[in-house]
């Protein structure tokens, strides 16, 4: 195992969420409901997100803060409501 790796193993998962909550946080594409958290080494995102590319870009910002530990990528694309949605259904018989 490289010192590198070791060093990636040893953090504590405080360190790690602290790290990943930061770049998260820092970036502007990545809206605020993201979330993280850290367990036993595994490193879970969830929320909602509007375009894939801010979920890409949430896993592209915590992937190097959680070195080799395990990464599971729970968030959602959610489309939201276009402007037809959002007219009174048609109630003609």
């Amino acid at each position: 195992m490289s010192d590198k790796t070791t060093q990636a193993a040893d953090r504590s998962d405080t360190a790690v969420f602290a790290e990943a909550r930061k770049g998260l946080d820092d970036c502007p594409t990545v809206p605020s409901t993201v979330r993280v958290h850290v367990e036993d080494g595994l490193v879970t995102l969830t929320g909602s997100v509007t375009r894939p590319s801010q979920r890409a870009d949430a896993e592209h910002v915590v992937r190097p803060a959680i070195g080799n530990r395990r990464l599971l990528n729970k968030i959602t694309v959610a489309q939201l409501p276009g402007a037809d949605a959002l007219d009174a259904p048609d109630d003609r018989s």
